[in-house]
């Protein structure tokens, strides 16, 4: 018979064994679902992070400070990677399903009318029916694989067994990515990711995710910024207000742990929109001067939709703001000395920037 002193030391061991059994458990569920994320395609997996391209490409786009870095990587993605709309797989597959099996439906339901009203027997027109079912959901088939084919081959310009191969994949390669410079938004969370990975390898790097969308964010002095495939860089609350968050994981190299949502997101409001402040700020960030004489003076309007939703007077928005201007700016064939002032209208949600400037001689 067992002392108390046996019993409550078994008692011990069961419990640190039921406490580890629990930790694998927990291990390899993580294990799984991390897998499962990167087949997915918004995760990178430790290959695609250690990927000599992706090295390559984040020693150029590194900088001194983070508002600069982070600038960089949008900016590099604004400039060099396109949204690749044929490759919405999910939403776009289950239209073309539903198509599909509408039209067949429809089809087959007044093949069998007919041949009921026929007197045909019963064999006969079930086998009729079968054979005009599949002729029909074939040739919507070959007809939808047919048009997408032509979509890929004759916008994106890129060999057509590829194209098809990475069109219908959840995850395709950084390889693939960054040599065809096409992508949707898991695939520019997914680069995104790699980047900062390598880039500054100690920092929690996020992801966040809304209906139908991803992206990433990272961890700045306490508040987590969202680098979502454009300029310029947001917070989560603003990204929140404008994409409605459903989940964050954290993501750490070979992991991904799902985090409470509302210890990210600001409690208190943020203050409203001073459209004069945005302006000074704006012409400072630019090194506008004033010039002198009667030089004609012109106007741009950059509209930066859903701006003031967006908008949050930091550092980091700010300075990603003035380079997106900058980048607009500089896509107009203006240069910044020809810059002689900044303006800001609101209309609704959206801030017009009004860019006045004169011609060179």
């Amino acid at each position: 018979m067992l002392s108390d002193y046996d019993k409550m030391n078994m008692k011990q061991k069961l419990t640190a064994i039921a406490t580890a059994l629990r930790r694998m458990s927990e291990n390899t569920k993580s294990e799984i679902y991390y897998r499962f994320s990167c087949f997915l395609g918004y995760c990178p997996t430790s290959a695609e992070i250690e990927n000599s391209k992706v090295k390559g490409l984040a020693n150029r786009l590194k900088a001194e400070s983070y508002e600069e870095t982070l600038t960089n990587i949008l900016e590099w993605q604004n400039n060099n990677i396109a949204f690749w709309a044929e490759r919405h797989p999910i939403p776009t597959a289950l239209q073309y399903i539903g198509l599909i099996f509408t039209v067949t439906f429809f089809i087959g339901s007044l093949s069998l009318m007919f041949l009921i009203i026929l007197n045909i027997q019963l064999l006969s027109w079930l086998l009729w029916f079968i054979v005009i079912w599949f002729a029909t959901l074939a040739s919507s088939v070959a007809t939808i694989l047919g048009i997408m084919i032509w979509i890929i081959y004759a916008n994106r310009k890129i060999p057509v067994m590829e194209g098809l191969k990475n069109a219908f994949k959840p995850s395709i390669s950084i390889n693939a990515l960054l040599e065809n410079k096409l992508g949707v938004c898991r695939d520019y969370a997914k680069l995104t990711a790699c980047l900062l990975s390598n880039i500054y390898p100690n920092a929690e790097i996020y992801f966040a995710y809304a209906p139908a969308h991803t992206a990433t964010g990272i961890m700045i002095e306490n508040k987590l910024y969202m680098l979502d495939q454009r300029l310029p860089i947001l917070t989560i609350d603003k990204w929140d207000k404008y994409r409605h968050l459903k989940k964050i994981e954290r993501f750490t190299g070979t992991n991904l742990k799902s985090v409470d949502t509302n210890s990210f997101l600001s409690k208190t409001k943020t203050t409203s929109l001073n459209t004069e402040k945005l302006a000074v700020g704006m012409t400072k960030f630019l090194d506008i001067k004033e010039h002198a004489g009667d030089e004609a003076t012109l106007l741009l309007e950059i509209p930066w939709k859903k701006g003031a939703i967006l908008y949050e007077d930091n550092e980091m928005t700010n300075y990603s703001l003035a380079r997106y201007l900058k980048m607009r700016i500089s896509s107009e064939l203006i240069k910044t000395s020809q810059m002689t002032g900044i303006k800001t209208n609101r209309q609704k949600d959206d801030i017009i920037f009004l860019v006045y400037f004169t011609q060179t001689k």
